[in-house]
């Protein structure tokens, strides 16, 4: 299933364009003087869970893009050329329809860059066709291994789980004294990446899991699972999984009348996990780049921007991939040709690039975040409690 994002308007959402105010700034506006693109289009990809259980993240992550191309295209594209954006369905964590999606944005549709996967069996199963074509990449999967694989033509606009296992786990005994921990995690290679690097955090604060469960993406029941934390006496439990099992365990936590304390990664700060656990993740612990309620008036600009378009607060799947069409804008910019080497080279020379969730420095390996939110559910909205940085920021 492929879609086309045209200059012209962006069809689904062409009704919206007459209302769309946006301002000029630094992030995203138009100039007073600027005129819109109307050279030859430049083409982009999008790889992106379109389909079965992850479709509303790739919503979420079309709508990103098509704000931040929208913006570019009205305030005068690339030098003087649109941007033109074409979609293909990956379906999520599914690594051989994630090939098959990059395969056909570069093949027929020759893009010069892309937008995804999102999911770590995803990007992981695509790293080699982006050294084959040439073709760098823009993705928000968070597992260590992304970036350990070597390939230049790798962008990661989220922490690595590595930063944000080690930051949340010293927040949790540091700040808060948590001791008997537990940690329940998917069996993916996201879900495992995560594992290790909270065990790596856990080890050189001297503190081995009471006990560490696993799940995959399309478990239901945790109640098994739940009990046995209980009967080990984890009264802090780590979770590091998707939004649709989460959302899941933590109503079942409740359900179950578990007496624990809840952290995990930003999942826990998602708006539909939100909806659906309720009052279930009351008081729990995240670690994530980006929530909506940010007082930041960078971030809160675009919270303006982003609802009057769509009717809706955007989350941090529109929100990485809005600044990663910035990043990539910013590096066309610079470069001699248009070509996935001299867009690659000017990637890597990206510093202090402000976006809306951070400012965005790129460091040999790829990772481009370096800087978090620790936040505490309250009256189900994250609050923010503190920033963190890794070594890098």
């Amino acid at each position: 299933m492929s879609h086309s994002i045209s200059r012209a308007g962006m069809t689904r959402r062409a009704a919206l364009a007459s209302s769309l105010s946006l301002a000029a700034g630094a992030l995203g506006g138009r100039p007073a003087d600027a005129q819109p693109a109307g050279g030859q289009p430049i083409p982009i990809g999008v790889s992106g869970p379109l389909t079965a259980q992850f479709a509303m993240d790739g919503r979420w992550m079309r709508e990103g893009v098509e704000l931040a191309v929208k913006e570019i295209n009205a305030s005068g594209g690339i030098k003087g050329r649109p941007l033109q954006v074409f979609v293909e369905d990956d379906q999520g964590p599914n690594p051989t329809a994630a090939a098959n999606a990059v395969s056909k944005l570069v093949t027929q549709h020759h893009v010069v860059a892309i937008i995804g996967p999102h999911f770590s069996p995803g990007i992981l199963a695509v790293l080699p066709l982006l050294e084959r074509y040439q073709v760098p990449a823009f993705t928000g999967a968070s597992g260590p291994a992304v970036t350990a694989q070597g390939s230049k033509y790798v962008f990661r606009i989220r922490l690595n789980d590595n930063a944000t296992a080690a930051l949340l786990v010293q927040y949790l005994t540091h700040d808060l004294n948590w001791k008997s921990i537990g940690i329940d995690y998917v069996n993916t290679a996201f879900g495992q990446g995560g594992f290790g690097a909270l065990k790596a955090a856990l080890d050189a604060e001297h503190i081995a899991p009471l006990m560490v469960q696993t799940h995959l993406d399309s478990t239901k029941d945790f109640t098994a699972q739940l009990l046995s934390f209980r009967q080990a006496g984890v009264k802090g439990l780590i979770l590091w999984t998707d939004e649709v099992p989460l959302g899941l365990l933590t109503k079942q936590i409740r359900t179950l009348g578990l007496d624990v304390e809840i952290a995990g990664q930003n999942g826990l700060q998602a708006p539909d996990v939100l909806a659906l656990s309720g009052d279930a993740i009351e008081g729990a612990i995240s670690i994530g780049e980006y929530i909506s309620n940010n007082p930041d008036p960078i971030i809160q600009d675009w919270v303006k921007r982003y609802n009057a378009a769509y009717g809706n607060d955007p989350e941090v799947f529109g929100t990485i991939y809005y600044d990663a069409v910035k990043l990539l804008a910013e590096a066309l910019r610079r470069v001699p040709e248009l070509s996935g080497p001299a867009i690659q080279q000017a990637l890597t020379q990206i510093r202090d690039y402000r976006g809306v969730v951070t400012t965005y420095t790129w460091s040999p390996g790829g990772d481009m975040v370096h800087s978090a939110l620790i936040t505490r559910n309250k009256d189900r909205k994250p609050v923010i409690i503190k920033r963190v940085t890794d070594s890098v920021g």
